[in-house]
């Protein structure tokens, strides 16, 4: 094995033995044992860690793509923000799926956090596409009109979004009743 193999796989192991080592301290408060309930809680922990993932990476690709697109650089504007947009409807879809499993053990604080974090996302999601929209429409030289149309749609949803605050993950969990 090379040793750039051997450096990845031990990265890796690494990787996987702090998380378990953070998911092991996840534990119930009033009992201190890992019942099933708590099991599913580490779910919805994960599960919601993994769409502020993908959020955080949306917004970095975004951010990236708007000055690519102040740069006049049209064709890559549109490449990353088309990134940021899958990547803000999977952080979406990550949230919605927190949310309905923290609905289903009726854990109505962690719901609602879920559900702040799915409303800031589908903001996102719309300025997003008004963003791409205005690249494309630069891209085909489209008139000022028409890209600043876009442009203002993107801003208004940004600043929407920016209103609503995406909890992290240990808030989450301190509402689930888990020790972070």
């Amino acid at each position: 094995m090379s040793s750039r193999r051997k450096a990845t796989v031990a990265a890796g192991i690494t990787v996987m033995t702090s998380l378990g080592g953070c998911l092991d301290r996840l534990l119930d408060r009033s009992t201190g044992t890992d019942s099933g309930t708590v099991v599913q809680q580490r779910e919805i922990v994960i599960t919601y860690d993994d769409a502020v993932a993908a959020r955080n990476d949306a917004t970095t690709a975004r951010d990236e793509g708007v000055t690519a697109f102040n740069e006049a650089s049209y064709a890559a504007a549109i490449e990353l923000i088309e990134r940021a947009l899958s990547d803000y409807r999977t952080a979406n879809g990550g949230f919605t799926e927190a949310a309905d499993l923290a609905r289903d053990l009726s854990e109505d604080d962690a719901t609602a956090l879920c559900e702040t974090a799915i409303t800031e996302t589908a903001l996102q999601i719309d300025a997003t596409e008004a963003a791409l929209s205005a690249a494309r429409a630069a891209d085909e030289g489209a008139d000022a009109e028409t890209i600043n149309g876009h442009i203002e749609t993107f801003r208004t949803n940004r600043d929407e979004a920016a209103a609503l605050t995406v909890e992290d993950t240990d808030a989450v969990a301190s509402a689930l009743g888990l020790e972070p």
